[in-house]
């Protein structure tokens, strides 16, 4: 009887232990894991500046995107959720998972951005059987004119996990869209805006019951540039092929008083709408990999040879050292000879004897090859 006793004092001592151990010892740490399970501190995307051009025509903006997001954490199962979602919308789940994998406890990770309006139903609809999703309308970027200016204005992409290191504690995380090139990349730190965030008090699936505390965000500055978008649109216009006949090429019209460019295109190009939600693997492909480089901003990145616009040099050179005059005149007879090689002009009949406006004007090779000549290098370069 007494051995009883004695053991039923050692399993209550041994309770009233694990108890205190607990309840004191640990409940201050208990205690916050249950407040992070019933509250949530959630991130507001903030509002991108918008891009203008010289005359206050907007040239990108925001619209509202429907997203849809998962909360790990409120998903009992995870992999029967996202497989329950695939029947409303088209994800990478493989990537959906990756994602998640480096995400934070409890924070919303990105499935997809921009569904339509009909899967947005479907969502809602079948809610209960998709614990831990989450609806949101957030701003996206729009891009009004599609691949108007393309190249100048940029486009977004998700923040790289290199770029996330070197910006540590300028509001940025994991899923965030940032330029990547253009102007979207050049002003980056202008444009973005700054975050808000909400308190909220969610049930045991993950879904807010009220809003406790919200701090609004801020949106970002907006940009104006020198474009003149009525000169853009007939630029562009002017550049356009056609599916059989593609234009591979570029164009800039400059104020010539100023240096400020008003219009400047590339071909082909791109459009950056295609960017704003996250691009296709197949529409990423096609670009890179098209033969023409729509990508590339021909108008400042490509090397090409100076050819003719080095005849304008040349005449400068020519009248700055006085070795001519406007009336100064040269024989063209189609071809130059120099030592033992024969040059040819353009038109081999020759242009004959022309001054210094009509070389210009018909673009004599000759009058610029004997002038060049008599310049030398030291007065060219």
């Amino acid at each position: 009887m007494k051995i009883f006793v004695i053991l039923v004092i050692f399993c209550f001592l041994i309770l009233w232990m694990r108890v205190w151990y607990l309840q004191i010892l640990k409940g201050e740490s208990f205690m916050g894991l249950s407040e992070n399970n019933r509250v949530r501190f959630i991130s507001l995307p903030s509002y991108r500046g918008k891009i203008s051009d010289r005359n206050g025509e907007t040239l990108v903006t925001i619209r509202p995107s429907f997203n849809v997001y998962i909360t790990p954490e409120d998903a009992p199962d995870l992999n029967g959720t996202l497989e329950e979602l695939l029947n409303h919308i088209e994800f990478d789940i493989s990537k959906v998972l990756k994602d998640i994998s480096r995400a934070p406890p409890f924070v919303n990770v990105l499935v997809q951005a921009d569904i339509t309006r009909e899967q947005v139903a479907g969502i809602e609809e079948n809610n209960r059987l998709l614990p831990g999703v989450q609806l949101k309308v957030e701003p996206l970027r729009n891009y009004i004119y599609g691949d108007l200016s393309s190249h100048v204005l940029g486009y977004l992409g998700e923040i790289s996990e290199d770029k996330l290191n070197a910006v540590r504690g300028a509001g940025y995380r994991l899923g965030d869209l940032v330029g990547k090139k253009g102007m979207e990349y050049l002003y980056e730190a202008d444009l973005k805006g700054k975050k808000g965030y909400k308190e909220v008090e969610v049930d045991v699936a993950g879904r807010e019951l009220q809003t406790l505390r919200k701090l609004p965000p801020q949106s970002g500055n907006e940009l104006v540039l020198t474009l003149d978008l009525r000169i853009q649109k007939v630029v562009e216009q002017l550049m356009t092929g056609t599916a059989e006949k593609p234009i591979n090429g570029s164009a800039v019209v400059i104020k010539a008083q100023t240096g400020e460019i008003l219009a400047i295109t590339s071909k082909p190009s791109f459009d950056p709408n295609l960017f704003a939600s996250g691009i296709s693997v197949e529409n990423w492909r096609k670009l890179i990999f098209d033969e023409m480089h729509p990508l590339q901003n021909k108008a400042i990145d490509g090397q090409y040879p100076p050819a003719s616009t080095y005849k304008i040099v040349t005449a400068f050179a020519g009248l700055e050292e006085k070795l001519i005059t406007p009336e100064t005149t040269i024989f063209c007879p189609g071809y130059y000879r120099l030592g033992r090689g024969i040059y040819r002009c353009w038109r081999r009949g020759g242009h004959g004897y022309v001054n210094l406006h009509d070389a210009i004007v018909q673009s004599c090779d000759v009058f610029f090859y004997s002038l060049g000549r008599r310049l030398g290098v030291d007065n060219l370069a």
